[in-house]
């Protein structure tokens, strides 16, 4: 009996000791801020203070606003993601200087990329010399001159999806507005990235379809990663952890590998953005590239080699240009036309400024007719304050940094917040935040705000490469459906809006149902 006792208190009194030691590690950091004397909430074992999130009780735009909301006199304030100090920053000229004027010591976003998950090697977490090289090597891609050319491939998609918009029209009954964008942008990424006829709008069970869905209704496990890699890159990479679906990773190696192996062989050039890729991938770089004669040979073998991209590499670039581009857009035409069914006097604005500017170009959707949209634009950036795609920006300190005007120093690795929809929320610089309201996006009221204080797309050499592309196939959705219908709320319109808690991007969980009808 005595053993079986001692052998219970060894026992337990090891596990004591491992919770205890288990503890002192996950509370070592705590007083990170407090002897700095920065401003923090204090943190909870385990999660830190990220909790409502990382247990999915809160969507990610609720928590950082919430977050945002601590310290309202302060310029910035610590807090903790589940042991890990990091920064969040209120000020916008702070922000700024992050972003922009001291952007060499803030260059990388931080997230790990393992060999597990092959497709996560994208230029968004690429980092250092290979991420400034590809950045470099893409951007002509993404031009206003290579978007007015390919505009032609966006007006075809349009002409199909307006048919597909007319004869649902006709059901009168609601309809989730989402998906039915999500079929669009699908079919406009096929057509001008890859140039492939996805045809999503009349095939549903498209192979395109079908991995848009699997990353868009990613699974908690994920989600959750996702999360805490940044705080735990270690534990990550140990584990080899895959993010990304693996049926998925599957598909997008495989069509690349397919659509490479069918260009090469029959050398078929259709300037695309796959093209580009593939010549990176032969080549190194680009013909005609002005910064090949400015460097030295040294440097030009050392850009070369990094630059040498293999068939997972392009598969990663394909992947993430696919991801961000139809979920993004979907839900911002969603959001848009959610908002437009909820505010009627708005909604007509924005078709007579749609119409008036293709009938004054002779009744044709043309490039420089979206351009001519002012309204449009206004609606659109009004619903990118009110739904950013991303909740907050991230960014990782490579070397030792003070913080302006203060004598407080964060070392190299400590991560610093920009809370992007709490800036979008904030009622100092957006009066009456969760009114819908076009006209805080003029010119003249654009000038009286801090421009860092709207930052749908990030801002510095590390904004969103696509920005021009998203924008101008989000306006050609939503001129799609207003050109000759019009949206209205029904019985399955959730309002308000209650965000995803489990996805990264802010979204809808209940969906955006509403319904369509003809304008006259």
């Amino acid at each position: 009996m005595w053993n079986v006792l001692r052998e219970f208190l060894e026992q337990f009194l090891l596990l004591g000791l491992f919770l205890a030691i288990l503890y002192c590690f996950f509370t070592s950091t705590f007083d990170f801020w407090e002897s700095r004397g920065v401003p923090f909430r204090k943190p909870t074992v385990l999660f830190g203070n990220f909790a409502p999130m990382l247990l999915f009780r809160k969507s990610l735009p609720e928590g950082i606003q919430e977050m945002y909301g601590w310290f309202k006199d302060e310029r910035f304030f610590g807090a903790f993601r589940v042991r890990s100090p990091v920064l969040f920053l209120r000020d916008p000229d702070l922000i700024k200087n992050i972003c922009v004027k001291n952007f060499t010591n803030f260059s990388n976003r931080g997230i790990p990329v393992n060999s597990q998950d092959p497709l996560s090697a994208h230029l968004f977490n690429l980092e250092g010399k290979k991420w400034k090289n590809l950045r470099s090597k893409l951007t002509p891609a993404f031009s206003s001159g290579k978007l007015k050319r390919m505009f032609y491939l966006l007006a075809e998609c349009s002409e199909e999806f307006k048919k597909l918009i007319d004869s649902l029209s006709k059901a009168d009954h609601p309809l989730e507005i989402r998906e039915l964008a999500a079929k669009f942008t699908i079919d406009v990424i096929g057509s001008c990235a890859f140039g492939i006829q996805i045809n999503a709008l009349t095939n549903e069970e498209s192979e395109f379809h079908r991995a848009a869905k699997k990353l868009s209704k990613p699974s908690y496990k994920a989600t959750l990663w996702r999360m805490l890699r940044t705080a735990m890159p270690r534990l990550y990479k140990l584990l080899g952890v895959q993010v990304i679906d693996p049926e998925v990773t599957k598909f997008f190696k495989d069509v690349v590998s397919q659509m490479i192996k069918e260009r090469e062989k029959h050398d078929v050039k259709r300037h695309d953005f796959m093209d580009l890729l593939i010549e990176l991938k032969d080549k190194g770089s680009l013909e005609n590239d002005p910064g090949n004669g400015q460097i030295s040979n040294e440097e030009s073998t050392e850009t070369a080699e990094e630059m040498k991209l293999d068939e997972n590499s392009i598969a990663a670039q394909a992947f993430v240009f696919f991801t961000a581009g139809y979920e993004t857009s979907s839900n911002t035409i969603a959001f848009c036309l959610h908002e437009l069914a909820l505010n009627a006097e708005i909604q007509e604005k924005t078709r007579r400024d749609i119409n008036d500017a293709i009938d004054n170009r002779n009744g044709k959707l043309t490039y420089d007719a979206v351009q001519d949209m002012k309204y449009l634009d206004m609606v659109i950036a009004e619903t990118l304050r009110k739904y950013p795609s991303a909740a907050l920006l991230s960014r990782r300190c490579e070397h030792q940094y003070q913080i302006p005007g203060t004598k407080v120093e964060l070392p190299a690795g400590m991560r610093v917040i920009v809370p992007i929809y709490g800036l979008h929320h904030d009622p100092d610089y957006y009066p009456n935040p969760a009114t819908f309201d076009p006209e805080r996006f003029t010119d003249e009221n654009k000038r009286t705000r801090h421009p860092y204080t709207y930052l749908p797309f990030g801002e510095g050499p590390r904004n969103c490469i696509g920005t021009r592309f998203a924008l101008l196939q989000t306006k050609v959705g939503i001129i799609s459906f207003l050109r000759k219908h019009r949206v209205k709320i029904c019985e399955k319109t959730v309002v308000p809006i209650q965000f995803s808690r489990r996805s990264l991007v802010t979204t809808s969980d209940k969906g955006f149902w509403l319904k369509i009808v003809p304008s006259s």
